[in-house]
């Protein structure tokens, strides 16, 4: 269950006037009837909502209205299906031509259009989402400012955190966030965007202040079909409808060809962009430095994060900053100290020789980048902890294999989160990819032993990246979710090596 403002009430009649469809009410009688809440899952309903009976790839919502009905539901939103449920069970009900759509403008209207109050920054593209949003909480939180952001690492209302089930929430949550936030204060908030958020409507209503892409690389084919179709999905958050303004990574080709593209105001980041950044450094331990040249200045950026490409992150959030007005110099030195962000090149500390990464590395490319960096330090060996999650693009499995077997000395493929499909072929199509490098393999699908048996190889200089789950605390299997935390997997596990 989602956090919930206080708000008034508001008629059906008043919400029927907002949707694209008829807006029928079933009965004439209805149309004055008090809307308190909204949500599209019957476990949420409240005495007073809204439910949205949502038609679903597997299930309509409408098989739950009997238990929203339960719970306090007042009045039902949907398809023809399922307002002819919903009449047959005598409850009011609203005619919806696009139900996500409109679900998305129901629910901002109903919980006080909170987008309005806030300055929103959203942030897309395949890797780098969270650690960019979190450099920018960072920022803020040290120039003594109220900020939210909502994504993969969950919902964070300046030092409170609140867990979540998805980068981007769907609507009806997400706009019930978004009001919580305006009642506590908050001004401004980051927003990790997903292509599946961008399809499926749930920032429908939202005007960005400036919308951030990352990069792209092969990732939710399963969903999109194809890389052309997952573009297109990411650049509609950079059209008038969405988004005021643009920052672009351009160090990749769909970025080019984003930014030549769109119609809104644009600034690029990258090797060649608007802000040209130098190769990274290694300052010192633990610290990346880059230069950026703009058209006016230099800047010198550090962070005390590993990598180019949290560098490129950091220069992301830096731009952000310069579009909102913030000072830019306390900026640069936040970005010095940047707080831990979980799951993301973290190092764990552990009684176990070598040291050890865990890092939510999930594609290809972030598998590949993660690896190119640790080998970069110069470790002795590199040791990879590597499984691959069920249900999802299956096609990038043998890429991510390879990738590690690319760039490790010893590769453990082991199960990441299988859920419905059977961890052995999973395991099998990584294998697949992984024999197409040098390293050593070995198979074991229990990722505690899997662990395990990285940590009891390794010997100083090397370093054990455990990839794939990062931040997450449990492992899905058949639909059950049993708690487990890579690091702190790692840490148990190094005491009986």
């Amino acid at each position: 269950m989602t956090l919930r403002p206080i708000v008034g009430a508001t008629s059906l009649r008043e919400l029927a006037i907002l949707v694209t469809g008829p807006g029928l009410v079933a009965e004439a009688t209805s149309n004055e009837i008090s809307i308190t809440g909204i949500t599209h899952n019957s476990k949420d309903v409240l005495a007073g909502d809204l439910y949205v009976a949502v038609p679903g790839e597997n299930h309509h919502g409408v098989e739950f209205i009997a238990e929203a009905i339960a719970r306090g539901a007042v009045a039902i939103a949907s398809d023809e299906h399922g307002v002819a449920v919903a009449t047959s069970n005598g409850i009011p009900n609203l005619l919806l031509s696009d139900v996500r759509h409109d679900m998305a403008l129901l629910a901002a209207h109903i919980y006080g259009n909170p987008q309005k109050k806030l300055s929103l920054v959203g942030v897309t593209g395949t890797n780098g989402k969270t650690t960019t949003t979190h450099m920018l909480r960072s920022i803020f939180l040290d120039a003594k400012k109220s900020v939210g952001v909502i994504g993969t690492l969950g919902t964070f209302i300046n030092e409170e955190s609140i867990p979540g089930v998805r980068t981007t929430p769907e609507s009806t949550d997400l706009f019930a966030l978004l009001a919580v936030m305006v009642d506590r204060g908050v001004k401004t908030v980051f927003m990790e965007v997903s292509s599946h958020a961008l399809v499926l409507h749930r920032v429908t209503g939202l005007s960005f202040d400036v919308a951030v892409f990352t990069n792209l690389t092969q990732d939710h084919l399963d969903f999109h079909g194809d890389m052309d179709s997952y573009f297109q999905a990411k650049a509609s958050l950079f059209t008038s409808e969405h988004a005021k303004r643009a920052i672009i990574g351009v160090d990749e080709a769909w970025g080019q060809k984003l930014a030549s593209a769109i119609q809104i105001p644009r600034l690029t980041v990258g090797a060649f962009g608007d802000w040209s950044l130098s190769k990274a450094k290694y300052a010192k331990p633990g610290v990346t430095a880059v230069t950026i040249t703009t058209a006016t200045t230099k800047i010198a950026l550090e962070i005390n994060m590993f990598g180019s490409f949290n560098a490129t992150n950091a220069a992301m959030a830096l731009a952000v900053v310069e579009l909102l007005g913030t000072d830019q110099v306390d900026a640069l030195n936040s970005l010095r100290n940047i707080r831990p962000i979980p799951g993301r090149f973290e190092v764990v500390t552990h009684q176990a020789l070598g040291t050890a990464v865990v890092d939510y590395a999930h594609t290809p490319d972030a598998v590949t980048t993660v690896l190119q960096v640790i080998r970069d330090s110069n470790p002795t060996r590199i040791i990879a902890v590597l499984g691959c999650g069920g249900d999802r693009d299956s096609a990038k499995r043998p890429l991510m294999g390879r990738a590690a077997s690319e760039l490790s000395d010893l590769v453990v493929i082991t199960d990441d989160n299988p859920r419905s499909e059977d961890p052995a072929k999973i395991r099998a199509a990584v294998l697949a990819g992984a024999r197409q490098g040098d390293a050593q393999l070995i198979e074991i699908g229990n990722r505690r032993e899997a662990i395990r048996y990285a940590l009891a190889q390794a010997k100083a200089g090397d370093v054990v990246a455990v990839l794939g789950k990062g931040h997450e605390t449990g492992q899905e299997v058949n639909g059950v979710i049993t708690d487990f935390d890579d690091r702190k997997v790692i840490v148990a596990e190094s005491a009986n090596v």
